[in-house]
């Protein structure tokens, strides 16, 4: 199996969203789901998935920054899912 973890969790301008998540959990509350992801079934393929992150920008630019740091931290995820339909 694979799960899109997080999902289109920065906005146009680079920034992470505000939502219930962030404003519940904190700010690293993605980092936290891949983990919680990855406990409950460690066998699936855990991604964050996004639209308009293929190109440089404020977008782009911030979900590569986001996953550089999940790596960084030793958080599972196994790669980016790039929205388009």
């Amino acid at each position: 199996y694979d799960w899109d973890v997080a999902n289109e969790a920065i906005d146009d301008e680079g920034k992470l969203r505000d939502t219930v998540w962030s404003r519940v959990i904190g700010p690293d509350y993605i980092d936290l789901a891949f983990k919680w992801a990855h406990q409950a079934d460690p066998k699936a393929k855990l991604f964050y998935n996004d639209y308009d992150i293929e190109r440089p920008g404020p977008k782009g630019d911030a979900a590569e920054e986001l996953v550089i740091g999940l790596k960084k931290r030793d958080v599972p995820i196994d790669g980016i899912g790039f929205q388009s339909h």
